[in-house]
């Protein structure tokens, strides 16, 4: 007669371990990557005799710019990209821990391990606080992060997107609302009614859609800004002493940022604009002449449009508008209650992403660099709204011409 297989100690059960052996997963994913950065970075910086102790202090640096953090060096724009690929790290954690809680559940209800009051919870901020914990003492006192307003918010996003994804969004692509949403969606139907709830679920497919039309706006532009300022871009790197050298390092350090970039550019087509220095705001309906920093791409920024700019003030909402009616199924379910949810909800996305396309990147006047929080957040936020309504409106009259038919 064969044995039944052996069940590991009731210990590694627990959800304190799960998620702890989860964060612990994580954190030496994001450790040794910053690690052989850094590493690569001293073999670059050899010549100038750079201790090998200065491997950690970089590393460290690395993790406090990548969650958002404004560094003592005098740079406060974080490296977005590597900001996503953190965020999608700490979402694989959550995830993990989310199904392994989930297995252990299973278990529980079959009475082969022991409840735990309130397992869920207890796994899922195990595995986060850990995971935080590493982050502030890599970002704040290993390396060259410091403690600013700005770079709180920015760490607050960087934690708080995650936890939001890894424990509302779905088990996997195309499956149903996990049971923590489906919570939420029955919470707002208790107190709102059923309607409401429904409408938010609504509004959050047409979030999806008006952020995924948004990037595609930007990725276009931004190509056909790269294609038509290719010479001036030239002349930027011209000016380095090593111009072949400079291209390749530019490229690498601009692909880090390339999110920013995005977001630049969606701000730049809300009217908004972006600061180049202290003294220069580049919009699509103003000339400026200044001093432009010597990053290739920063010099394909549109400098003479006062004369069309204001035509491409329609590119946002009319995307807006494609990707809430546009497919006659999308329309169906817009009412006014999504359009409602949608704004508000566009709205506290756009502050948060905008958050990570500001500060300064040096000294002189490029203390103040990036887009304008305050009216980024009103004019791309407003895009979105104008966008919803206007296509939920059109959708309406459509509807009432083919009925008086």
């Amino acid at each position: 007669m064969s044995s039944a297989p052996a069940l590991p100690p009731l210990a590694s059960r627990h959800p304190v371990v799960i998620g702890a052996l989860e964060a612990l997963r994580a954190v030496l994913v994001l450790v040794l990557t910053v690690l052989l950065v850094a590493l690569a970075a001293w073999f670059v910086a050899i010549a100038q005799l750079q201790p090998l102790s200065s491997v950690v202090g970089w590393a460290g640096t690395v993790l406090g710019a990548a969650s958002g953090w404004e560094l003592t060096i005098g740079l406060g724009l974080p490296p977005t990209l590597l900001t996503v690929g953190l965020m999608g790290v700490m979402t694989s954690a959550l995830r993990r821990t989310r199904r392994a809680l989930a297995a252990n559940e299973q278990l529980v209800r079959a009475g082969v391990l022991p409840a735990t009051r309130y397992a869920a919870t207890v796994g899922i901020v195990t595995c986060l606080g850990a995971i935080v914990l590493v982050l502030l003492l890599a970002g704040l006192l290993v390396g060259a992060g410091t403690l600013t307003p700005l770079g709180f918010a920015r760490f607050l996003v960087v934690v708080s997107v995650p936890v939001l994804i890894a424990c509302l969004g779905p088990e996997r692509r195309g499956a149903p609302a996990g049971r923590w949403a489906q919570a939420l969606f029955d919470l707002v139907a208790t107190k709102a009614g059923g309607e409401w709830a429904d409408a938010l679920e609504s509004a959050l497919r047409v979030l999806r859609r008006v952020g995924l039309a948004f990037a595609t706006m930007a990725v276009l532009v931004l190509i056909i800004a790269l294609a038509t300022g290719w010479s001036a871009m030239s002349t930027a790197v011209a000016g380095y002493s090593r111009p072949a050298f400079a291209a390749g390092g530019l490229a690498f350090v601009q692909l880090l940022f390339l999110p920013t970039l995005l977001l630049i550019t969606v701000s730049w087509l809300s009217g908004a604009g972006l600061h180049l220095s202290a003294a220069a705001l580049a919009t699509p309906f103003s000339s400026q002449a200044a001093v432009v920093p010597a990053v290739p791409v920063l010099a394909a920024v549109p400098t003479d449009t006062a004369a069309w700019g204001w035509s491409v003030l329609v590119i946002l909402p009319l995307a807006a508008g494609v990707a809430t009616v546009g497919r006659r199924t999308w329309a169906e379910e817009a009412d006014w209650r999504v359009v409602v949810i949608t704004v508000g909800l566009g709205f506290v996305c756009t502050a948060a992403a905008v958050l990570f396309a500001s500060g300064p990147i040096g000294p002189a006047g490029l203390e103040t660099f990036g887009v304008p929080l305050a009216t980024a957040i009103a004019t791309i936020g407003g895009a979105a709204g104008a966008g919803a309504a206007g296509g939920w409106g059109l959708s309406l009259l459509a509807n009432r011409e083919a009925a008086d038919q």
